[in-house]
């Protein structure tokens, strides 16, 4: 699937924009949850909120701007949980779809055992699309209760956001590093009952990393951020699947159960492995070992410091 990179659409856009573009998505995704539309509305949503979360820190609470920000925090919590359910399923009959054409394409006969997982895996993708069919009138009707509180409040922290495009500063990297050390900090072992944990907490250092798109540390952080976001996301994809498939009257999938479970080990290894790679990737790039990043760089002292706590959990 062709995705824009989330840091070349930040390119030319400010705060600002990105709230009045995401009151459009709201509008469309009104009108039809298509699996796009829910995708880009979730992911503006989880954006917008980090990076208010990020400029309330620099304000009194009881501000106008403040309160604006809050408000909006606030009503969009509401129907992000929503577009989580229904992005969730798209992305699982996505996969299903995907697992049921590679059985298919990988060999000239087909084995009976790959033909009954094939069998069970179209049912489970039926059962699914019942369950996204539902999920999606629920979005409607919640985004339908509450579309001028959503639109005003998105309004409100226009007027109270600036419309000047974000500036590079020199703090936010190192920033960023530490954040990350800290969060790190919180997992010493990865396993499957704190993994997805570990994803959910990093992904606000890289929506706000990708906010600086002419910081190349930045970047280098986003990147890196995404890829154990994405080795993450797909491991818990299959471990939900596969207890799916055998959960309740469908317990008796016993070969889709199968092949999904040892998706699942086989993505929990990648996942973890990725994780690690990532958090020592981060501590060495105080280091400039990246394409000279370190040649550049102010404030080498709390670099240094963030760079130090992850090379030591790392």
């Amino acid at each position: 699937m062709n995705r824009t990179n989330a840091s070349d659409q930040s390119k030319s856009q400010t705060l600002c924009d990105r709230v009045s573009s995401w009151r459009e998505l709201v509008e469309r995704c009104e009108r039809k949850p298509t699996r796009k539309r829910v995708h880009a509305l979730r992911v503006a949503t989880l954006r917008i909120q980090a990076e208010l979360a990020d400029e309330l820190n620099d304000l009194p609470r009881a501000s106008r701007e403040a309160q604006a920000m809050l408000r909006f925090a606030k009503l969009a919590d509401k129907v992000r949980d929503a577009l989580g359910s229904v992005r969730e399923l798209d992305v699982w009959i996505g996969k299903l779809r995907g697992l049921c054409e590679s059985l298919q394409d990988t060999m000239e006969y087909v084995p009976r055992s790959t033909r009954e997982s094939i069998h069970q895996i179209e049912r489970l993708i039926e059962r699914l699309s019942k369950k996204r069919e539902r999920a999606g009138l629920k979005l409607v009707a919640k985004i339908e209760t509450r579309r001028d509180d959503l639109l005003q409040a998105a309004q409100n922290v226009e007027k109270a956001t600036s419309n000047e495009t974000d500036q590079v500063d020199a703090e936010q990297a190192p920033k960023l590093l530490k954040e990350f050390a800290g969060i790190v900090a919180e997992f010493p072992v990865f396993d499957e009952g704190n993994l997805h944990g570990f994803r959910k907490k990093i992904k606000k250092i890289r929506y706000l990393a990708e906010r600086y798109p002419a910081d190349p540390l930045s970047q280098r952080i986003a990147v890196q951020v995404k890829k154990a976001q994405d080795a993450i996301g797909e491991w818990h994809d299959w471990q939900v699947l596969a207890r799916t498939a055998g959960h309740g009257k469908h317990a008796k999938n016993v070969e889709a159960v199968e092949l999904l479970s040892s998706l699942t080990a086989e993505a929990f290894d990648t996942a973890v492995e990725t994780s690690y790679c990532v958090i020592r990737h981060l501590a060495d790039l105080e280091q400039g070992g990246d394409a000279g990043l370190g040649a550049d760089r102010k404030n080498v002292h709390s670099e240094n410091a963030a760079s130090a706590s992850l090379r030591k959990l790392a």
